[in-house]
């Protein structure tokens, strides 16, 4: 292990490698700095048990828990770091992201296969009730929705990714929409994407940062937050020209305005900031599907990371036993703002009762 050029190694050789899983698999606790000498550092924890394909983390400052989905395993999840506790509930088909309802404790907006469902669920049953919003690309039945998040207005933006089968996505299949009280319906606002993915915005809410993980790019748009339109789309980040590993997948921002990034299939986070395009931190974690990072706890300073271990040989998890794991990465020096919960439509509701869910589905 070793620091170089602002960056965090777990992890040099196959050998180095082998030892760090099976020692953080045993102690499932580790202090990043302490492995390479400094006393003060990164501290890296396993706080869930693996599912297959992590994604979506969104942590829910009004009951101090985490949520995320398992894509593959059809599932949403909630993890409680008081009691240490993990709950789950089936959608019945790939979940894209989950994200609350504003003024709901049971409520979520989510993309689940090619539909925009309303999920009722007590975050503790495994029962809950969806029902279907609105949905898309009807044209297209191998596509369906993946990451997604609101904007400080409760506007939802949430994007679909093209077909995908072992050789990879069918590249500009996707489209990335949103979803505003409004409008009551899905938006198309940008066409031709392959992997619609990580979406965060500025303090000011001037810019809006996006992932096409099919560009290896960080672009940012200008934003109205006022209407939802963006515009003036360019490059902010890209990872192949800064020779760093992996495809950029899911993003949040902290309160200094830096972008800290998932590089699926690249092992690691990095923190990027956006407004010179420099690569300011590349943390090396010893799991190579990296999927999704949020800031959460009571002080918003544990960066929460989402992982995979769908395809993964059964050699390759024994060298990555926290694949598919929730992973918290503590003593970073950076906190993340309160995340924004989801503003449903009016028509949902009647003088405050709960919506009236026809053709609701329980599972």
């Amino acid at each position: 292990m070793y620091l170089e050029m602002g960056s965090i190694y777990l992890s040099g050789s196959s050998v180095v490698s082998h030892f760090l899983s099976i020692f953080i698999s045993l102690l499932s606790t580790m202090t990043l700095s302490d492995a390479y000498g400094l006393s003060k550092g990164p501290l890296l924890q396993q706080v869930t048990q693996p599912v297959i394909h992590g994604e979506g983390p969104h942590w829910d400052a009004r009951k101090q828990v985490l949520y995320f989905i398992d894509t593959t395993g059809k599932s949403a999840h909630k993890y409680d770091p008081h009691t240490g506790q993990t709950a789950y509930t089936s959608l019945g088909d790939a979940v894209g992201v989950m994200v609350p309802v504003e003024g709901s404790l049971d409520e979520f907006v989510a993309g689940v296969g090619r539909d925009l469902v309303l999920v009722q669920w007590d975050g503790n049953s495994t029962q809950s009730r969806s029902t279907v919003l609105d949905s898309v690309e009807p044209d297209k039945p191998g596509n369906r929705f993946n990451d997604g998040k609101a904007d400080a207005k409760g506007r939802l933006w949430i994007g679909t990714i093209g077909y995908e089968d072992a050789s990879g996505v069918r590249p500009n299949e996707g489209n990335l929409y949103d979803y505003s009280s409004e409008t009551c319906k899905l938006r198309t606002s940008v066409t031709g994407i392959t992997t619609s993915n990580g979406i965060a915005w500025s303090r000011d809410n001037r810019h809006m940062y996006y992932i096409d993980t099919g560009t290896s790019r960080i672009d940012v748009f200008d934003y109205d937050i006022a209407t939802g339109h963006i515009s003036n789309r360019r490059p902010v980040f890209d990872l192949k020209a800064n020779n760093v590993p992996g495809y950029p997948d899911g993003m949040t921002i902290d309160t200094e305005g830096y972008l800290w990034v998932a590089c699926y299939l690249g092992s690691r986070v990095i923190k990027v900031d956006p407004r010179d395009g420099r690569l300011k931190l590349s943390i090396h974690l010893p799991v190579e599907k990296v999927t999704s990072v949020m800031f959460g706890g009571a002080n918003l300073d544990i960066l929460y990371v989402t992982t995979s271990r769908r395809d993964l040989s059964p050699a390759q998890l024994t060298l990555q036993p926290m694949a598919g794991s929730v992973l918290a990465v503590t003593r970073l020096g950076s906190k993340g703002w309160p995340a924004n919960r989801a503003v449903l439509c009016n028509k949902y509701y009647e003088q405050g009762s709960n919506p009236s869910l026809t053709n609701s589905q329980t599972y």
